[in-house]
């Protein structure tokens, strides 16, 4: 079945185009400085959507001054008062959020279509699993109630002519993802948002997301991505990225390898980790990176990075490698010093390549 594609504001989804990395804000909407500072820093580290809740009137009037101070799409999450959609259309959004389950009926529904469709503004219809309502037990499996209600929402927007539709068919149950999404994926043109919801906080929250999207990705299912965490909304990007890498469906992703520490290592690993990935966050390429502890594992384990460094022995003294050859052993800073630089040239090389 040929997919869909189509704008939502500067980025393309859909058929031939790259899976899109999607958070959310979480503070209430309204605190206008605090939702543009966050967008931009992680816009930064590659997310290419920011969703806004939209509880009250102050929070649909602030999406107008967030979008004017932002550079990627905005998306208003809208529910119980449809007035809201029409709200936040009218600030200039870039897509819209429903669950037509709590919009407030048909009549509701298809208002907010047709100025969706007047404006020319996508929609994202969220079919949850904890919200099917009088569609849950009516089939045979939970995949095929969420359809079933799907249906009747889609009847709604195909007799207004609105085509511009994501899906979202969202379970906070891991194993629930691949029978909706795949089902989904063969019966419909329209582009899947994918993600877990309430998966939890950092660990248990990347596990059970992984679990659920990682197969589907690998098929080539899902259009854009969120990772639910109780956590940083860094960190959500961060896993969006590792499972785009990983899944094969993005390829302007670093690959950072870190070893563990054990009783050989007489640096400090995790800081230094942590310096070389917030370099990493706002890199787009392919290149892989190492931070081992020792020389014993570091440049023979990490053979196959670009570049590397590894600890010596001695405190503070480090050696920097690529491809398993050493070239050279220097003092920390300087160490990251001519790390960076090559991550910066490899991917200034990349970019040149294109």
């Amino acid at each position: 079945m040929k997919r869909l594609q189509f704008a939502i504001g500067s980025k393309m989804i859909g058929e031939g185009h790259p899976c899109l990395i999607q958070t959310m804000g979480d503070q209430k909407t309204d605190k206008v400085d605090y939702a543009v500072s966050l967008t931009n820093r992680l816009s930064k580290m590659g997310l290419d959507m920011m969703r806004f809740s939209v509880l009250d009137k102050n929070d649909a009037f602030a999406l107008k001054e967030i979008k004017a101070k932002t550079m990627i799409p905005i998306i208003a999450d809208i529910h119980f008062d449809y007035t809201f959609a029409l709200m936040a259309m009218e600030a200039g959004v870039d897509k819209i959020r429903i669950n037509p389950g709590n919009i407030g009926g048909e009549a509701n529904l298809r208002l907010v279509i047709q100025e969706a469709k007047k404006k020319n503004i996508p929609i994202r219809i969220g079919v949850n699993s904890g919200s099917l309502n009088k569609y849950r037990g009516k089939t045979a499996s939970k995949a095929d109630d969420i359809l079933l209600a799907l249906d009747e929402t889609l009847e709604v927007f195909r007799e207004e002519g609105l085509e511009k539709i994501v899906l979202s068919l969202k379970s906070s149950n891991p194993h629930d993802l691949e029978e909706v999404y795949t089902k989904a994926y063969e019966k419909y043109p329209y582009p899947l948002h994918l993600g877990l919801t309430e998966s939890g906080y950092s660990t248990n929250g990347c596990i059970k997301s992984a679990l659920g999207v990682f197969p589907l990705l690998s098929k080539g299912i899902g259009d854009t991505l969120r990772v639910s965490l109780a956590d940083d909304r860094e960190e959500e990007i961060r896993a969006c990225k590792t499972l785009l890498r990983l899944a094969g469906r993005r390829k302007d992703i670093p690959d950072l390898v870190v070893c563990p520490t054990c009783g050989r290592t007489l640096v400090d690993v995790k800081p230094i980790s942590r310096l070389v990935q917030a370099k990493l966050d706002a890199v787009f390429s392919d290149v892989q990176v190492a931070v081992m502890g020792c020389p014993v594992n570091g440049i023979g384990e990490a053979k196959d990075a670009d570049y590397g460094i590894a600890g010596t022995g001695m405190k503070d003294t480090y050696l920097l490698f690529s491809k398993g050859k050493v070239l050279g052993q220097y003092q920390k800073e300087e160490a990251l010093e001519k790390l960076f630089k090559m991550i910066d040239e490899y991917e200034k090389g990349n970019l040149q390549a294109k």
